[in-house]
């Protein structure tokens, strides 16, 4: 079934070039998967300014700017970014800087880069006909809009963009006689080298660690977490994270706790009482990646993945003086055994120290801290396999 494609003219020979090979293209997607187009896919030929322009409507329809300022808030609590960090310039900037394709699920229309390479050209459009192939069978703004909160959501885009690259994938793998079925290091190359594809792009290595990780962790985990659905399920995998949409990141980055349909609870955090001049603003839960990253944000590239995995949820509130300047942040994470909420402990201890300038905390007891410093007090408390924080308290 070809594309309408659009904006492919005769000044463009090179994209027409690309855009002839559609139907091959779907007839090798429909292969690799098992399902095909149902209808014609709109496509079209446009600019790095228009591809900008695109990425702002989205965000702006997508974010209001209440909810950007409660994002931002949410990242400064944990130390993720800077004070004058500019949250909006950023993303698009992002966003804008690896752009060489684009599947738009509300327009419904196949968008491709007029100024990429021929060979980057052919595997972002298998990429992208994956989605509008997707999007004809499992509608994929539901998908994703119908998903409650953004760790959800997270999961949702991860499970989406993983099997899109590992149909692309495949369909490279192919050109050379190869393939990804049945070989999970071949699956684990393909996701580290485009982890060093990304890295080689200038914005992408100056933005803060939080925004480069949420970016590529669907690209990345995703491809491994849909390699894991096709050596347990073949091709019925595919359908699987659309009959059975992944719950939270953990579910990505460990696919097994996927299968047993593992769902975390984070813990009460109702033992710490915020005061009565402060409401909330903004709450929900921090994933297993949100600790990734943060681990990885203030210590480095240290592999932790063992204590990673004993996550067993979490979740934080952050309050807003009223009429003030003051926030507070409350957070509680649970873990497997008492041994690994110990080993957090002390490592969140570090972080608190780090992201609050002149904080120093001071042990009150075997399994708690707290101290005083510019932005307010800080207490800490170890409750089993339980940790337990609020942040920012006046003095």
């Amino acid at each position: 079934m070809p594309t309408q494609a659009l904006g492919a003219g005769d000044d463009l020979p090179r994209l027409s070039s690309v855009f002839s090979q559609v139907d091959e293209m779907l007839e090798d997607v429909q292969r690799i998967m098992g399902f095909g187009p149902r209808r014609p896919i709109r496509s079209k030929a446009i600019s790095k300014q228009e591809f900008r322009r695109l990425y702002e409507t989205r965000m702006r329809q997508q974010q209001k700017p209440k909810e950007m300022e409660r994002e931002l808030l949410f990242l400064r609590m944990f130390g993720l970014v800077p004070e004058d960090f500019d949250y909006e310039k950023t993303v698009l900037d992002l966003l804008s800087e690896q752009a060489w394709a684009l599947y738009d699920f509300k327009r419904r229309q196949l968008y491709l880069a007029d100024w990429a390479p021929r060979d980057a050209l052919e595997y972002a459009l298998v990429h992208e006909l994956v989605h509008a192939v997707d999007d004809h069978h499992f509608n994929l703004r539901k998908y994703v809009e119908s998903a409650p909160e953004s760790e959800r959501q997270l999961a949702r885009l991860a499970a989406m963009e993983g099997q899109a690259s590992w149909v692309m994938t495949q369909w490279v793998m192919e050109q050379s006689g190869r393939s990804l079925e049945g070989n999970r290091l071949l699956a684990v190359a393909a996701a580290s080298a485009t982890r060093f594809e990304a890295q080689q792009f200038p914005i992408y290595e100056q933005t803060p660690v939080y925004f480069r990780e949420v970016l590529i962790f669907p690209y990345t985990d995703g491809l491994l977490f849909q390699d894991a659905l096709i050596q347990r399920f073949g091709s019925a995998g595919f359908r699987k994270v659309f009959e059975q949409p992944p719950a939270t990141t953990q579910q990505i980055i460990q696919p097994d706790l996927y299968l047993q349909s593992f769902d975390p609870h984070p813990p009460s955090m109702e033992d710490i009482s915020i005061p009565k001049a402060f409401k909330r603003v903004y709450d929900g839960t921090f994933g297993q990646l949100d600790h990734r990253i943060l681990l990885e944000h203030h210590f480095g590239e240290n592999d932790r993945g063992e204590l990673l995995d004993r996550w067993r949820g979490a979740a934080f509130e952050i309050y807003q003086e009223r009429g003030g300047t003051g926030a507070v942040l409350r957070y509680a994470v649970r873990w497997d055994t008492p041994e690994a909420a110990r080993e957090y402990y002390h490592l969140y201890r570090q972080v608190c120290e780090r992201k609050w300038e002149g904080l120093e905390l001071v042990d009150s007891g075997a399994d708690r801290c707290e101290g005083n410093g510019p932005l307010g007090r800080v207490m800490l408390e170890l409750d089993g396999s339980v940790l337990r924080s609020v942040e920012g308290l006046p003095l």
